[in-house]
């Protein structure tokens, strides 16, 4: 494995390194994905950024996935300037005191004009959510209030959150619906690329806490753009206790540059971002992502936003603790 200063001189050689990529389908577009299993079940179900955030469901992460409609078809109570309330961004859901908890965020493109909400269902079905409104992450001009993911750590709710400008962050909340007195604390920050982080998401696997996230230019496609290398990708970093310390597989601190190359461009799969990981009975762990068709990127001359974002997965297997794409 190798650290953030070598990804220049590896790109080439690592982008023709990768597996394929998991199939997918029936209905695949998706950007931003959010991937879990209902309980009663073991239905999949797929959220996504849109109108009213996107719902899909199937029998498999393979597919067939079907379109069932926004989960929360009305927007939230949430309103901030220039901002549409039913055009809600980056779900995290999971499933706590026996319903499904489902984080979203408001925002207005490339600034820190942004909130957290959060909503709850006991089906995961469109309709059934019932919004609670912002979860009180104070507005602070070291972060911004996007991209949120759960996880419980030692008893504790906590909330990974964040894109450039300070990157990424946690908060310890009061509980799943809020945040109470605790302030947000910086894990990870890189000095270059414009501190493009974003996206994260951790996860325990063994005996550390894996810490994704993605990194590069997140969109804008044409044929001609960006520079090769220069898109997004995933980067992972590690911690034993799960709320902070993450150090790269070079050992370097996270919060200065630090980061380990977990996925790259390849073949078909041009950018891919927005990960998640959950764990499959028959697959083992799972991380799903975005991710941009090449050959649609080739053909477009002018960039026109989330519409050409694609799903797809891999299967992580571990090395000397640490993850790698591997053969689905």
């Amino acid at each position: 494995m190798f650290g953030l200063s070598l990804v220049p001189l590896l790109f080439t050689a690592l982008a023709s390194a990768y597996p394929n990529r998991g199939p997918c389908t029936g209905a695949c577009q998706t950007k931003d994905p959010a991937v879990i299993q209902r309980v009663s079940d073991g239905k999949f179900y797929r959220f996504g950024t849109g109108t009213g955030i996107t719902t899909h469901s199937a029998p498999s992460v393979r597919g067939p996935w079907t379109e069932l409609g926004g989960a929360l078809p009305e927007g939230t109570s949430l309103r901030l300037d220039n901002t549409d309330p039913k055009n809600l961004w980056a779900p995290d859901v999971h499933y706590q005191n026996d319903q499904y908890y489902m984080y979203y965020v408001l925002s207005e493109l490339g600034t820190k004009n942004s909130q957290i909400g959060v909503a709850t269902s006991k089906t995961l079905e469109p309709g059934s959510w019932t919004d609670h409104g912002a979860i009180g992450i104070p507005a602070n001009d070291a972060y911004n209030r996007i991209d949120p993911a759960f996880i419980q750590i030692g008893g504790k709710n906590v909330l990974v959150f964040g894109s450039f400008w300070g990157d990424i962050h946690q908060v310890i909340m009061d509980t799943p619906l809020k945040v109470g007195s605790a302030a947000p604390y910086q894990v990870s920050w890189n000095a270059t690329l414009n501190h493009r982080e974003e996206g994260a998401y951790e996860f325990k696997h063994g005996d550390f806490y894996y810490l994704l996230y993605s990194a590069g230019i997140a969109g804008g496609y044409t044929k001609n753009y960006p520079p090769a290398g220069a898109e997004y990708h995933i980067r992972v970093c590690r911690s034993s206790t799960g709320l902070g310390d993450f150090v790269d597989a070079d050992g370097k601190d996270c919060k200065q540059t630090g980061g380990t190359m977990l996925l790259s461009s390849h073949g078909q799969v041009f950018g891919p971002g927005g990960p998640g990981v959950y764990t499959d009975k028959d697959l083992g762990v799972v991380m799903y992502y975005h991710y941009y068709p090449l050959a649609t990127k080739q053909q477009t001359e002018t960039a026109n936003g989330n519409v050409n974002y694609k799903f797809s997965w891999n299967v992580l297997g571990f090395e000397n603790g640490w993850p790698y794409v591997k053969a689905n």
